[in-house]
């Protein structure tokens, strides 16, 4: 039996979009008859629908998290407890979660020195450049967040010897790909230029 998380709306409306616990995600169509069942748990359990005592509207608190912020720095603006706002939160947290989790999956920029070579995944290029330091690619520390622009921000936090950093991505979620934004994102696909020594700096 699978277990599904709630991570979001269709963009209409019209559906719930779920996300099971390997990162496939399902519809469910929001029908008289979910709304029905839905009525029939909050009268079993006593729930009302009153708003939450916050500073900030629920759709307030979600847009802050998916934006990258943290439940408590949310909590902290809104003047309550993340205990709280958690029933807004989780949600969204679900949505970032399953969109970090799917990133690896998504085309990389290829080497420069590879040319027109075979398109690799971003979890490909990652793996094969800390195996390289034999550091295990289960180590990195995935993360993702809605940008402005419609694209979200992908990081990861990465330990290998002395290198450490978090790498910082642009994820392009309709087209399936990333774009590396600074050096730790660059150096974690393996395609940082050498730095110039002194034989060779101008």
């Amino acid at each position: 039996r699978a277990h599904l998380t709630l991570a979001g709306v269709s963009a209409d409306g019209l559906r719930l979009r779920l996300v099971d616990d390997d990162g496939v995600e399902h519809t469910l169509d929001v029908d008289a008859r979910l709304r029905d069942a839905v009525r029939t748990v909050r009268a079993r359990t006593g729930q009302q629908e009153t708003p939450m005592d916050s500073a900030l509207r629920p759709r307030d608190i979600q847009a802050r998290i998916r934006a990258g912020e943290t439940p408590e720095a949310v909590a902290e603006a809104a003047r309550t407890s993340a205990e709280r706002l958690m029933p807004f939160a989780q949600p969204v947290l679900a949505e970032r979660a399953h969109v970090a989790a799917r990133a690896p999956r998504s085309s990389a920029p290829r080497r420069a020195r590879e040319g027109a070579g075979p398109a690799r995944t971003l979890g490909e290029a990652v793996t094969t450049q800390l195996r390289a330091h034999h550091v295990a690619p289960d180590t990195v520390a995935w993360d993702a967040w809605r940008r402005d622009d419609g694209r979200w921000a992908l990081t990861a936090g990465f330990s290998a010897g002395a290198r450490t950093g978090v790498a910082r991505f642009a994820f392009d979620v309709p087209g399936n790909y990333v774009v590396a934004e600074n050096d730790e994102a660059r150096w974690l696909v393996g395609d940082l230029a050498a730095e110039p020594t002194a034989e060779t700096a101008p």
